[in-house]
Order: structure tokens, then sequence, then C-alpha cells
């Protein structure tokens, strides 16, 4: 079932590249992730398709709960995390999510960057006018 939801994601995501051009252009989007790994290249992966079919928006992608262990310099999602980080996607910890797993923010993957509060972040961030998925 999760390798079918994959490959529908993947499959709208190489879709919609295809159709960019009809698709209007939204400021900057927000991409909460939470639950588990699948969850979380999911949203990684929504992202990094969406700044392809959007390329003059900002995006950024807030993980917390224990998916923050998933953005460490030592996860097997490191590369992940990186391409998507060089493809211009703000990549954001719960700093509350680090401290309830027990890590420093040192021990994050180069180029993450740390707030407080992971779902207040996402909160301001639809009140500023971003546009909010569920990854």
């Amino acid at each position: 079932m999760k390798k079918a939801m994959l490959a529908l994601l993947m499959i709208f995501g190489l879709t919609t590249m295809a159709s960019a051009d009809e698709l209007p252009t939204s400021e900057a989007v927000v991409v909460q992730v939470t639950g588990d790994r699948v969850d979380f290249k999911r949203a990684l992966m929504l992202a990094s398709n969406m700044r392809a079919a959007l390329p003059k928006a900002t995006f950024e992608v807030v993980v917390y709960g224990a998916n923050v262990k998933l953005l460490t310099a030592f996860s097997d999602e490191a590369p992940l995390v990186q391409k998507v980080l060089d493809e211009g996607i703000r990549v954001i910890a719960c700093g509350r999510s680090l401290k309830s797993e027990h890590l420093a923010d040192s021990d994050l993957a180069s180029g993450v960057t740390v707030v407080p509060f992971g779902a207040v972040h996402i909160v301001n961030r639809q009140k500023q006018g971003w546009q909010y998925i569920k990854g």
C-alpha cells in the first residue's frame, strides 16, 4: 500500500511538472512533516516536485516529532535532505522535538535550521499568507 502511494505521489509530481506552465504561482508553501519515515520521504519529494513546478515560490519543510532524527548528519536520509536543501528548499527542525529525542542542534545535517516550536512556526507562516500542506 505504501509503495503504491509513493508511486502515485511520484507520478503526480511528474504530471505536475509537465503542466507547470498552466499552474498559478504560489508565493510561499510550508510543508508539515510528522508520521513515519515514509511520510518524511514523501513530504520531501512533494516539496521537491512542487519546487520544480513552481520555481518562483519559496518552500519550507517543517519536521517535528520523532522524524527529527531523520535530519541528523548520520541519518540514512541525509542525502535526500541535502538534495532538497540544494534545491533551495528550507528544511526546519522543531527545537522541542530535538529535546524530546535527546538531540542537539549540532547533530543536524548541515543546512538544517531550528525553530523553537515547529507547530507554532507553521501557524505563523499561515498567518503570513503561506500555503500549508500536511506532508
